[in-house]
């Protein structure tokens, strides 16, 4: 029998009204309702687009399906409130081949303190030499860009079985000669079943005012994630998430196991409908993520990849170690 016949369906929508009425999610949804439209929907596209580029081999691999996961040092990119489930200190660091030549970089640190965990991040898009085009179609030489974010979060654990998170973000981009900076935050909540190996998120990402060049601003890509984890049986981990592009209008959805092989062996699957009708491509496995992880010791070695329609396969490889 597994955890899902352990309780009835009357036990598991009075944990879920419990917690729903909650003073931190009431805080948090009223927040959000009450955010001002004229802020939230300030543009029809967001700039900082690399900040929808999922972080982590392991999250990466589960097609980026880890709102609700925790005890990981990604958690400062998917939900902080999952650093709260830090039992010990760890580093992580990444790095992505990804489309047309370009690199992303990332690392991490998180440290847990008793209740409280601190964490701190580094991303870095590297775009490579871009070949720049008068209006003409002459050629003006070539010029770089890059993006990068530099991210501090806190998480607390509240009562026994939830966590809240905070993150605050410092980005910067440059294209050529010129550049621009925003700060930006993330918020989160994480919350475990009493009696079910089942966890449930919500996070905010990205609210702040957004990159400037020159006299043009782009907003942010602000989203809301809502997520639910599982451990199925004793070795396979399922994990959903729902995420709602604010600026963008769109909404995607994602889903991603994890089979954990022979003690120190993991496999993992994933799909992502965000990447799937971004490129419009069904039939050429757009959206499908794979990957793989093995765990020696203290040290996780992980590697994920997923195609991306015609134009290329991404591939990502991270290394974590916990003291």
């Amino acid at each position: 029998m597994n955890f899902l016949d352990r309780r009835t369906k009357k036990d598991f929508m009075n944990e879920a009204i419990y917690w729903l009425t909650r003073p931190w999610v009431v805080v948090f949804a009223i927040t959000f309702l009450l955010t001002p439209c004229s802020k939230i929907a300030e543009a029809l596209d967001s700039g900082a687009d690399f900040l929808n580029i999922g972080v982590g081999a392991r999250p990466s691999a589960m097609g980026s399906a880890f709102t609700a996961v925790s005890n990981d040092a990604n958690s400062i990119y998917y939900n902080p409130a999952g650093l709260a489930a830090m039992q010990k200190r760890e580093v992580s660091f990444m790095h992505a081949d990804w489309v047309l030549g370009e690199k992303y970089d990332f690392a991490a640190m998180a440290i847990p303190f008793g209740k409280v965990s601190a964490g701190i991040s580094a991303a870095k898009m590297d775009h490579g030499e871009i070949q720049g085009r008068s209006s003409n179609r002459s050629s003006l030489g070539g010029f770089e860009a890059r993006d990068s974010v530099f991210s501090i979060a806190l998480a607390q654990t509240v009562g026994n079985a939830s966590s809240i998170g905070l993150g605050l973000k410092y980005l910067t981009s440059s294209i050529a000669d010129y550049s621009a900076s925003a700060f930006a935050f993330d918020a989160g909540f994480l919350h475990k079943i009493d009696g079910m190996p089942v966890s449930v998120g919500i996070a905010v990402q990205n609210m702040g005012k957004g990159l400037k060049f020159i006299n043009r601003r782009d907003s942010l890509p602000l989203s809301v994630k809502f997520g639910a984890a599982a451990r199925v049986f004793k070795s396979v981990n399922l994990a959903v998430d729902f995420k709602r592009l604010i600026n963008e209008k769109e909404n995607s959805f994602s889903i991603g196991t994890e089979y954990n092989l022979l003690g120190n062996m993991f496999l993992r699957g994933g799909y992502n409908a965000k990447i799937l009708n971004a490129h419009d491509a069904s039939e050429n496995l757009s959206g499908i993520s794979g990957g793989v992880g093995f765990n020696l010791s203290n040290l996780q070695i992980d590697y994920a990849f997923s195609p991306f329609g015609d134009i290329d396969t991404t591939k990502k490889l991270s290394l974590s170690m916990k003291f």
